[in-house]
């Protein structure tokens, strides 16, 4: 089984508990306009670009694709991911991104650090999103699951139900995205609505499963009373959710956009009275632990 990772990232502390080896799976469903991870939205390989290393020299214009101009300007939506100009580039600015990896060998590679995974860490399959290769994925934590790893699974929830199947024996946990209550605001800023994710959120708390409600915060955007009214009444509703985490906005994916040829996403990190203010709404909304 193969599958397209776009990277393996060990000693992560943000992934679920302990230290832990998070495998980012390339590919995801959602558009959402402050994502940090924008190169892992599109399924396939592609190239990014450092044009502060650019020579503008235009040797990467002979893109078969067009995705490249005769001064280095970048079309992504061009992109096929030949690596015509990655081999091209006498200064290095260009690389692709996304590999093809045998599911065994994914396993290889996080089971090389499970001596620091200690009692609490593991792996952590994110993304992206894991689950939109729900196969891949299920390969990946069933050998993980039978070496005795902690196996934990980051989703945006906007897969088939059966994707949720094919992991739920194999995994320990889920770190569940609950972006925006709204389903109307929420297809306007991740390009589908939520329907779909509450009904999945609902199935896994039946299922038994352990859930950790991620939820995203965006000034401008979710920042409202009304959404975190919304996150407190999904805590009461499913018991099975053991605490939310508040993932205040940073604007670490504005780097990777630019590699991308894309525009800042416009959006600005909220300072620390927010964050706690936030946090103490939700205190006051919830019926679980408010991390931040």
């Amino acid at each position: 089984m193969r599958g397209l990772i776009a990277d393996i990232l060990p000693f992560s502390v943000s992934d679920g508990p302990g230290i832990r080896t998070s495998v980012f799976f390339k590919g995801c469903p959602l558009r959402c306009a402050w994502c940090h991870n924008p190169e892992d939205q599109l399924p396939g390989r592609q190239v990014m670009v450092r044009f502060s290393a650019c020579l503008r020299c235009g040797a990467c214009s002979v893109c078969p694709g067009g995705a490249r101009g005769s001064a280095g300007e970048y079309d992504m939506t061009r992109c096929t991911g030949c690596g015509t100009c990655v081999s091209l580039c006498p200064a290095g600015a260009c690389r692709m991104h996304g590999q093809y990896m045998d599911a065994e060998e994914v396993a290889s590679r996080v089971l090389r650090d499970r001596p620091f995974f200690r009692s609490r860490g593991g792996a952590t399959l994110t993304g992206g999103e894991p689950l939109s290769q729900a196969a891949f994925a299920r390969d990946v934590a069933q050998r993980l699951h039978a070496e005795g790893v902690h196996v934990l699974v980051e989703t945006c929830g906007f897969v088939p139900w059966e994707a949720f199947q094919a992991v739920l024996p194999f995994v320990d946990g889920f770190l569940y995205d609950w972006k925006i209550t709204d389903p109307q605001a929420h297809r306007h800023w991740t390009g589908q609505d939520n329907r779909l994710i509450l009904n999945n959120l609902r199935r896994l708390d039946r299922e038994g499963a352990d859930i950790v409600l991620r939820c995203p915060v965006i000034p401008g955007v979710n920042d409202t009373q009304a959404h975190f009214r919304g996150i407190g009444q999904l805590t009461e509703e499913l018991p099975r959710i053991r605490h939310v985490d508040i993932l205040p906005y940073h604007p670490l994916g504005n780097d990777k956009r630019g590699q991308l040829g894309l525009e800042k996403d416009g959006f600005h990190a909220p300072d620390a009275a927010d964050v706690l203010s936030w946090k103490e709404q939700l205190q006051r909304l919830c019926c679980v632990p408010v991390r931040t």
